[in-house]
């Protein structure tokens, strides 16, 4: 099984474990490119999507919102479904209902280009349980003796290739900073049981631990995975930065993400 840690705030979420950020990686002063962040939620919820553009590497760090888009949701029947501009750059539609094992289309008309994703809801993988222990060794800035490890345990669903991302919440708080969840496959542990140590977020006496084990397709997975080379690979090798790999069409950046969702929480006695 295949571990990536992943440096960097994300930019866009639509349920309680959410933050903001837009990161643009282009240093050079290239002409302004769309960006496009939408993550959708296995049950119903509000399904928003964020557009905004990118800016020169040497322009004040003001992000360009986008709020006159035209932003359409195909469900698996292809039915459109119509999202509506509520401002900030930010598109709705209220109390949609996503399904495991449908696939979903999102079309964006903007500035005479158009932009096409499309994402496949993966089957729902329970967390089984959570469990803790003291930590020992080389923890992340800020860690002490006492400190505690969660893990997070449940069943790989078997024959097919499956994609997770962990969302880690202490005391009602998103750890959102660089480092603080974790991007993996089911690699070598395809149908087994799967036990993930959270070391990025240690806890202490009486902390709350809200995990959220997020499953994706292989699309997703690939767009996180190359951003996390952008931020991290480029600085260790000197590289010049590259834009992460998109699943839209038509030049925009960003992603538009389907998950499958399952939470659970732990006090740490």
């Amino acid at each position: 099984m295949k571990f990536i840690q992943i440096l960097f705030s994300i930019s866009l979420l639509f349920t309680l474990f959410s933050c903001q950020k837009v990161i643009n990686v282009n240093l050079n002063d290239a002409k302004p490119q769309y960006v496009i962040e939408a993550s959708m939620y296995e049950g119903t919820h509000d399904f928003k999507v964020k557009i905004t553009q990118t800016t020169s590497y040497f322009e004040p760090q003001s992000v360009p919102l986008v709020n006159d888009a035209v932003v359409t949701l195909y469900d698996n029947n292809l039915n459109a479904l119509p999202l509506t501009a509520t401002g900030n750059g930010w598109y709705e539609l209220p109390n949609f209902t996503a399904l495991n094992f449908n696939t979903y289309q999102l079309q964006v008309a903007v500035g005479g280009k158009l932009f096409k994703a499309q994402a496949t809801m993966p089957a729902h993988t329970n967390i089984d349980s959570l469990s803790y222990q003291p930590f020992g060794g080389f923890g992340p800035p800020g860690s002490q003796d006492g400190d505690q490890l969660v893990k997070v345990h449940f069943i790989d669903s078997g024959g097919v290739k499956n994609y997770y991302r962990v969302l880690i919440t202490r005391n009602d708080t998103l750890q959102a900073k660089p480092g603080n969840y974790y991007l993996f496959d089911d690699q070598l542990r395809d149908g087994l049981q799967i036990d993930a140590p959270l070391f990025t977020t240690l806890f202490n006496k009486n902390d709350k631990a809200d995990i959220q084990l997020l499953g994706m397709d292989e699309s997703v997975y690939d767009y996180f995975n190359t951003l996390s080379e952008v931020i991290t690979g480029d600085a260790n090798t000197g590289a010049a930065p590259a834009n992460p790999n998109s699943n839209f069409s038509g030049g925009a950046l960003g992603y538009f993400a389907v998950y499958s969702s399952s939470s659970m929480s732990i006090v740490i006695q």
